[in-house]
């Protein structure tokens, strides 16, 4: 039986997943600013000398692996005024201790069908869904041959794939 999280450890969890995700960006020579508060509904915000932005928003699972609780907004990310290609959700798998965690770093499309595909488009009446890689659909979980959500989604192939941003390094 797994105990209850504390609201400080989930603060600490969520903390250590956004800063672990700006540091893999500025290592990769990107620059970055945290956005604090509810201004955008972004954590980071990274960006080039173009003037090409990604919003990104973090997920950390920390309890349970390849698992995250998002808002519910992300099952229709067509509603957002952020133009969809530069919309990313970037989560964090840091459960079971792993000392240097996975990121995934997904379109907001890919994880909106990723939360399609798992609840056959009978979304429960909440606030908040899961993206659960290892799932699969829901009422489908005992059927041969059906792929899990990550298999559907191909979650492998967004594993540190910062190249998707669509921006460019301010130092090589």
């Amino acid at each position: 039986m797994k105990t209850r999280v504390s609201n400080e450890r989930k603060n600490l969890n969520r903390l250590a997943g956004e800063f672990l995700v700006a540091s893999r960006l500025t290592q990769r020579g990107h620059m970055v600013t945290l956005q604090w508060g509810t201004t955008i509904g972004y954590d980071i915000l990274a960006f080039d000398k173009a003037g090409h932005v990604a919003f990104i928003e973090v997920k950390t699972a920390a309890q349970t692996s390849k698992r995250w609780i998002l808002q519910a907004k992300y099952a229709t990310p067509e509603n957002d005024r952020i133009p969809l290609e530069r919309r990313f959700v970037c989560c964090v798998d840091m459960a079971d201790g792993n000392p240097n965690p996975d990121v995934y770093v997904f379109p907001a499309k890919v994880v909106a069908e990723g939360m399609h595909y798992f609840f056959g488009g009978r979304f429960p009446n909440s606030t908040s869904y899961h993206l659960s890689l290892d799932f699969k659909p829901q009422g489908r979980t005992k059927e041969e041959g059906i792929q899990t959500v990550g298999d559907r989604i191909d979650a492998a192939s967004y594993l540190d794939a910062w190249h998707l941003l669509g921006i460019e390094p301010v130092v090589g």
